[in-house]
């Protein structure tokens, strides 16, 4: 994996196939969590074919339908859910309840709408011209990509069960250890777990470099 930089105009990664569809999993199993269901299983008119492979992840235009219900929405049961629609309020449910009921159809649209492209962008491949592991982004949708970045990682977090930084640091230092030589000392949890940490960890250091680029994309004379 190479960190994103500026190249050409776009804000440019580059990731291996192994990494590509690990990372595609992880936003395939969010977007499913979101209500979307699995991303894989669109049909070609849903989804850019080898002939029109995108060639840079666009920005997600007017994807809010402002569409008001009148019934509320409970609360999600999954925590990780959870996390991606929070609660307005600790304090005051009504208050959330009523937020919840305005905004949740709407901002579970966006979140899977920025999902899907990303997905796009990781099974297609870039266009002519760029690396054959190239993830192209153009710069007015990179807010959107770090946004969908967090989401990624927020889900992840919860199924690590990383509450804190102090969790956090013992994932990256379990991450270091070397692994036992035997088999048989190696659990299957353990192996999930460090895959998971694993792709958790690439993700924060991805979307770090991304942050770096759009904070250097302010500066540039305009």
């Amino acid at each position: 994996m190479r960190a994103f930089r500026r190249e050409r105009g776009m804000f440019v990664a580059e990731l291996d196939a192994d990494e590509r569809a690990a990372v595609a999993a992880v936003v395939a199993d969010v977007a499913q969590l979101l209500g979307a269901g699995r991303l894989e299983d669109r049909g070609g008119a849903d989804r850019p074919g080898d002939d029109d492979a995108p060639q840079t992840l666009p920005p997600t235009e007017s994807l809010a339908g402002l569409s008001l219900r009148i019934d509320d929405i409970r609360a999600p049961d999954d925590a990780a859910v959870r996390r991606l629609l929070p609660d307005a309020s600790r304090n005051e449910p009504t208050v959330s309840a009523e937020f919840r009921r305005l905004t949740e159809d709407d901002l579970r649209q966006v979140k899977t709408a920025r999902l899907t492209a990303l997905w796009d962008a990781l099974t297609t491949g870039p266009a002519d011209g760029w690396p054959r592991g190239a993830l192209v982004v153009h710069p007015d949708a990179g807010a959107d990509l770090a946004a969908t970045i967090t989401d990624l990682r927020l889900v992840l977090a919860d199924r690590l069960g990383l509450d804190d930084d102090e969790a956090s640091e013992a994932l990256y230092a379990e991450l270091e250890r070397d692994l036992p030589d035997d088999d048989a000392q190696r659990d299957s949890a353990g192996d999930v777990r460090r895959y998971l940490g694993s792709i958790y960890a690439a993700l924060s250091w991805l979307q770090e470099s991304l942050i770096d680029v759009l904070l250097d994309e302010l500066d540039r004379p305009r």
